[in-house]
């Protein structure tokens, strides 16, 4: 028998469909695929007895029809292994109005390149509607309740402080905010020093050239003024702020501009702090079974190394890690 604890926790919101998990880009189940947005169209009873025969299929290892079978999060059933209606981590994903223009991003296939200049509301669906029935018909677990805001960027989704402030109504212990912080945002600044919010963003660079080659706009200063200011709220010599440097082929991956990243890091107060090879790459290196190239398994390590001398915590997700583990 098997068991997933992502599964049987998170509902992810993306722009047209509506589905359990996304967990390094391998999607999980549908509830919704080509969802319409209209809030008459959505189902929470459906939802709720399609979770529960989702969840009996992988008890029985049933994979048809459903993209489990190779998860790492997939595993062994215990005792203590225990279907849960309700959610404990909701994903937000549905928009994709963003003001700056990251040439690796995935969202490029929507907005087509589109920068925002001012908020929007999604081009896709309400969320409102959504977050306020789940909470009638009682399929949120506010005791352990987390929301992460992945978008697009929440600084574009015109909706987003209400948004905020109906999760913290229903008692949210903690919003992950993702923002690339072009835009400085009040209600995150005040949820930091609540000790109620994280902050997550990729910078990539240590300076304002590469910065304006990745982005596609001119706004390194205005992201490390307001980084600042973030550090600043947190009141804590440890912010849970979390900057992450995604390694590109042929534009950041040099010594030079890592060595100035964790400099401007080290500078500005930040102790958190993530190595990511750029996606589509590491899923090529997974696929055809390469080896990591000589050139980026030491980029990796002087990462780390400048990370322990300056006292800075960091991160890798799995792929950075394997590629480490499996290349010695």
């Amino acid at each position: 028998m098997k068991f997933c604890p992502e599964f049987n926790n998170v509902l992810t919101f993306f722009p047209d469909k509506i589905r359990s998990c996304c967990v390094l880009g391998n999607l999980g189940p549908f509830y919704y695929d080509n969802y319409d947005g209209n809030i008459k169209n959505f189902d929470f009873e459906y939802l709720k007895t399609k979770k529960k025969e989702i969840y009996e299929k992988l008890l029985n290892e049933d994979f048809k029809d459903l993209p489990c079978q190779n998860c790492f999060y997939l595993k062994d059933k215990t005792g203590e292994d225990t279907f849960n209606e309700k959610f404990s981590l909701i994903y937000l994903n549905s928009w994709t109005q963003c003001n700056c223009g990251c040439f690796y991003c995935d969202r490029m296939e929507f907005s087509k390149g589109k920068i925002t200049k001012r908020k929007e509301k999604s081009e896709y669906y309400d969320l409102l509607p959504i977050i306020k029935g789940l909470y009638k018909h009682n399929l949120l677990d506010t005791e352990n309740l987390r929301v992460v805001f992945h978008g697009g960027d929440f600084s574009v989704l015109k909706e987003a402080d209400s948004i905020v402030k109906t999760f913290l109504k229903y008692g949210v212990k903690k919003i992950d905010f993702s923002s690339n912080n072009i835009i400085f945002q009040p209600i995150v600044q005040k949820l930091l020093a609540k000790k109620k919010a994280s902050l997550n963003m990729s910078l990539d660079c240590g300076c304002r050239e590469t910065y304006k080659l990745i982005k596609r706009i001119d706004k390194f200063n205005d992201v490390i003024k307001n980084l600042r200011k973030y550090v600043k709220a947190s009141k804590s010599d440890n912010p849970e702020i979390n900057v992450k440097y995604i390694i590109l082929k042929n534009v950041n991956d040099n010594e030079n501009e890592i060595k100035s990243f964790i400099k401007k890091m080290k500078e500005i107060g930040i102790t958190r702090v993530s190595l990511h090879l750029e996606h589509k790459y590491a899923n090529e290196i997974f696929a055809n079974k390469n080896k990591i190239p000589i050139h980026y398994k030491n980029l990796i390590s002087l990462f780390f190394e400048l990370c322990n001398e300056n006292n800075l915590w960091f991160d890798t997700p799995d792929e950075v890690m394997h590629y480490i583990m499996t290349n010695q």
